[in-house]
């Protein structure tokens, strides 16, 4: 799951626990709906940090937006090879049935012997 999913579940974990969960239960539920947030809080501020880090060690200025030439080149690309690979998948598929199929006729399994030899009797 990615990181910043897991902080929309947990601050809607967070949002939700007063109205969702019965009176009884409303601390441990405030207590793990905190623990949940501070936790994906702490894996989002650390992937920031790892992220910054990266950028300053390969001298990246300035990010790609979905409107730079760069990020459109590798979002093509992306998608090329996606398609790429599900075409490769597929031939995979089809090159098995071929295969199951092949095993499936009578020629070579001694099927045919069968039939003829109910033929003549």
């Amino acid at each position: 799951m990615k990181i910043s999913q897991e902080w929309d579940i947990a601050r809607a974990a967070g949002n939700n626990v007063l109205t969702e969960v019965a009176p009884a239960h409303v601390h441990a539920a405030l207590l793990q709906a905190r623990h949940r947030i501070d936790s994906a809080y702490t894996k989002l501020q650390n992937a920031e940090t790892l992220v910054c880090s990266i950028e300053t060690n390969l001298n990246i200025h300035e990010r790609w937006t979905s409107s730079s030439p760069e990020y459109k080149k590798f979002h093509e690309e992306h998608v090329l090879t996606n398609y790429r690979t599900a075409l490769d998948e597929l031939e995979r598929l089809v090159v098995m049935r071929l295969f199951e199929l092949a095993k499936m006729s009578t020629s070579g399994t001694g099927m045919e012997l069968c039939c003829i030899h109910t033929l003549v009797c």
